[in-house]
């Protein structure tokens, strides 16, 4: 039975809109099917934890981070942020407009959709039936509202909604410790806000070693957020008639608190309630939709992408599942996603980057064969220039000099993750980084500087390699010219 598309693409995201790009530009006839106004939802999602981040670093005092820098402008105001964050959304990403994607030769769809089996697998809209060989599903996602008596009745903030509200709350509740609840709750406090973050969880950044997530909560209690974990809350009661401190959060073992504002920051799931999955044979989870290494639903002909995946950093991460999926599901199903190889990123002051396993991973897998490495900024010369020396660089090595995993605090890293995750996944091993090509005096200095403290290692008093080297030195001495 013929079909009408190589691929069907249920969007809502960056992830839908890149892929159709893709497809398109390799010769396949696509189709985009995307709910009216969800495309930029996440973009705009991501924009507002950046410009939040960049307006709180803006606006911390210079004496709290270096004695010679001239003093900081006062605290950008909120009405910029907002303005920031509605003029880069529509500015950015131009190629990925639904214009420029029907130009390109995208069958776009702007209606709700969902799959349905009969007579054919398809999806199906108010006023369309489209059908494809494959269907990738790149959908959004939502915050998970917990089970808390009240908290279904109570008015609530999410990152989505909060660039939306006309001047700055200046007393929050942060309902949540996911990536975006952290780094909301941080620059908040850092642009004047009082902030309160609450998390059910027995310490932040559950994915990550516990000294990591000290630092980072060290970096959120500096910046003067009230941080409470392994909480349990009895009920939220709304109480915006009767005292203008309208949230009452009530405890089980203290007095009630109030706050002006609840912004919910808790664990996202798929948009998948109106795509009736299960008609066609889809397992779903509530946070997740489970695939394969081959990025393959239970479903034969469909998979999926993006932030629907799940993961503590599904939110923050690269965008190689989406090609992954795509090519998979063009072409023969044979590409493989390395979870490995995949970044995390923290909208924090200063950014915490991940990659691979945390030296706790590396070393359950590996024992002893796995090294940790770590220097601080303080260690760099770019980072004393330009005042900003809070952070480290941490490596997971194994013995033969693989990068098993990395963790990097720095204003900048964001961008310096991005090389070392190249060297990982092209499997360069820590020796042949010696001859790589490294400005002096700029950030990535720092892996030169890593490089030779695992040489260090390796070549220390004892080592059969020093021993060796000691005695041919020995020997050249030794001969006569």
């Amino acid at each position: 039975m013929t079909v009408d598309y190589d691929g069907v693409i249920i969007g809502g995201t960056l992830q839908g809109r890149e892929a159709a790009a893709l497809g398109a530009r390799e010769g396949a006839r696509m189709a985009l099917v995307e709910p009216p106004g969800s495309g930029l939802t996440q973009l705009r999602r991501q924009l507002t934890l950046q410009i939040l981040a960049q307006a709180a670093a803006a606006s911390r005092p210079a004496s709290q981070w270096h004695q010679f820098l001239p003093p900081r402008s006062t605290p950008v105001p909120w009405a910029e942020v907002r303005q920031r964050v509605a003029g880069y959304t529509t500015r950015a990403y131009p190629h990925l407009s639904l214009e420029a994607l029907a130009i390109a030769g995208v069958d776009v769809v702007p209606e709700q959709g969902q799959l349905s089996p009969r007579p054919q697998l398809a999806v199906t809209t108010a006023k369309r039936r489209l059908t494809g060989r494959r269907y990738l599903l790149c959908l959004d996602t939502t915050p998970t509202v917990p089970q808390i008596p009240g908290l279904a009745q109570t008015p609530y903030l999410t990152v989505d909604t909060l660039a939306d509200l006309d001047t700055q709350p200046q007393d929050v509740v942060v309902l949540g410790g996911s990536a975006d609840g952290i780094a909301i709750a941080q620059s908040l406090a850092l642009l004047g806000s009082r902030v309160t973050l609450i998390s059910r969880h027995d310490r932040l950044l559950p994915t990550e070693d516990p000294a990591m997530a000290t630092f980072v909560e060290s970096l959120l209690r500096a910046a003067g957020v009230t941080v409470q974990v392994s909480v349990k809350i009895d009920r939220i009661c709304d109480r915006t008639l009767t005292d203008k401190t309208s949230i009452e959060i009530k405890w089980t073992d203290r007095e009630p608190q109030r706050f002006g504002h609840l912004l919910l920051a808790t664990a996202r799931q798929p948009h998948i309630s109106s795509l009736d999955l299960d008609r066609v044979g889809i397992v779903t989870h509530q946070n997740y939709i489970p695939v394969d290494d081959r990025l393959q639903t239970t479903h034969p002909r469909v998979f999926a992408c993006g932030p629907a995946l799940g993961g503590y950093w599904a939110e923050t991460t690269d965008h190689q599942d989406m090609a992954v999926g795509l090519r998979n599901a063009l072409y023969f199903p044979r590409r493989q996603l390395m979870s490995l190889h995949r970044i995390g990123h923290l909208h924090t002051v200063p950014g915490y980057a991940r990659l691979g396993f945390t030296a706790t991973q590396a070393q359950h897998w590996y024992g002893a064969d796995a090294q940790v490495l770590q220097i601080s900024l303080g260690q760099v010369a770019n980072t004393q220039t330009s005042g900003d020396i809070t952070g480290f660089c941490r490596w997971v090595v194994h013995r033969d000099g693989r990068l098993l995993g990395a963790q990097l605090c720095s204003s900048n890293a964001s961008e310096l993750i991005q090389p070392l995750a190249r060297l990982m996944q092209q499997g360069i091993r820590m020796h042949e980084w010696e001859s790589l090509p490294w400005l002096p005096h700029s950030l990535s200095e720092i892996i030169p500087q890593l490089v030779a403290l695992w040489q260090q290692h390796r070549w220390q008093p004892g080592t059969w390699r020093r021993d060796w080297a000691e005695n041919w030195f020995n020997w050249r001495r030794s001969r006569c010219r």
